[in-house]
């Protein structure tokens, strides 16, 4: 259980999806700039896999990795990490990652349901020849006649 939990999340603690200075000046609040889908996507992956997964990880004294992961979910104006008009700047996309998996093998548990992650509210990826050790996921709005009419759009960086 973490100890800030994050819109009724079974696994994941709001410092996850935020940077260390969104914590520091929101608290538990910070989870008002996190749409409630991409949580449920992310608790979803968790229960899928079987195995812990990992949105930013700089309030952890351990990780599985070689580096801290701060800029992987909410990403405030002032963060110069990826686009201008991200997802992650409306808070409803994540970089994940999970010890043991590779972006393909994530994406593989995702298809192999995709159904229930439809449901969740998960539509877009990024195409995993951008994302080597992540996988890209967002709830952002679907737009008929860009996403598809059912699976989930995958899309190139720019």
């Amino acid at each position: 259980m973490a100890e800030y939990p994050i819109h009724d999340s079974k696994y994941f603690d709001v410092r996850e999806f935020v940077d260390e200075a969104t914590w520091k000046t929101l608290g538990i609040r910070a989870q008002w700039l996190v749409d409630p889908k991409i949580v449920r996507v992310v608790d979803l992956l968790r229960e899928k896999t079987g195995v812990p997964g990992y949105i930013n990880t700089w309030h952890l004294s351990k990780t599985p990795f070689h580096i801290r992961f701060k800029s992987s979910g909410y990403r405030r104006r002032k963060d110069t990490t990826g686009a201008e008009y991200s997802q992650h700047r409306f808070g409803r996309a994540t970089d994940y990652k999970a010890p043991g998996f590779t972006p393909a093998m994530l994406l593989h548990v995702i298809n192999s349901s995709a159904a229930e992650f439809e449901a969740a509210g998960l539509t877009r990826m990024e195409d995993i020849k951008f994302t080597p050790t992540w996988l890209h996921m967002d709830c952002a709005p679907k737009i008929k006649g860009v996403n598809p009419e059912s699976g989930f759009y995958i899309f190139a960086p720019k």
